[in-house]
């Protein structure tokens, strides 16, 4: 059980792959992209709250948990190119400007804040394209801010802990 978080941790890689990999679907896989994309965001939940329950020091997974959860949101940016839904150059243009920003900063919150519009752009897709999976999505996010609330607020704090930094850098 204490490598459950890791588990957790590492089934983020393989449904990130999966996800990018239902690019080959096209459009129709939309709703399995999207139940795929909540089930990654339930591993990261519980991922964090398992390791501190079981007092576990970070191992080399878990000091990479940022890296998976940035393959989630990468691989979601794939799918909706691979599937039509977004346009291959201005993906290809953000992905560019977002990797020299990035490099440049070498600032979480950099990376945080090239990657929150792509956490958004799969429920707004399916918002327009596949309304049944956007309810569920907004369900699970409702459901999950309610679970973890104190997590989110330590996520925003860290935000701007971090743009405050780098505002006095």
């Amino acid at each position: 059980m204490r490598n459950l978080p890791d588990l957790l941790t590492l089934s983020r890689g393989l449904i990130a792959l999966a996800i990018a990999g239902l690019g080959a679907v096209g459009p129709r896989a939309l709703e399995a992209v999207i139940l795929l994309t909540m089930l990654g965001w339930t591993t990261d939940i519980f991922d964090g709250r398992l390791a501190r329950r079981y007092r576990k020091p970070p191992t080399w997974i878990g000091e990479r948990e940022f890296l998976f959860d940035m393959v989630m949101v990468f691989a979601g940016l794939c799918y909706l190119v691979m599937a039509g839904f977004v346009r291959f150059l201005p993906a290809l243009i953000y992905t560019l400007v977002a990797g020299i920003c990035i490099a440049a900063f070498k600032s979480k919150m950099i990376t945080m804040s090239f990657a929150t519009p792509l956490v958004a752009l799969p429920i707004v897709v399916a918002y327009v394209k596949a309304p049944r999976a956007a309810l569920w999505y907004a369900i699970w996010i409702v459901l999950a801010l309610a679970l973890d609330w104190s997590r989110f607020k330590g996520v925003v704090r860290e935000f701007i802990e971090n743009a405050k930094k780098l505002a006095q850098r």
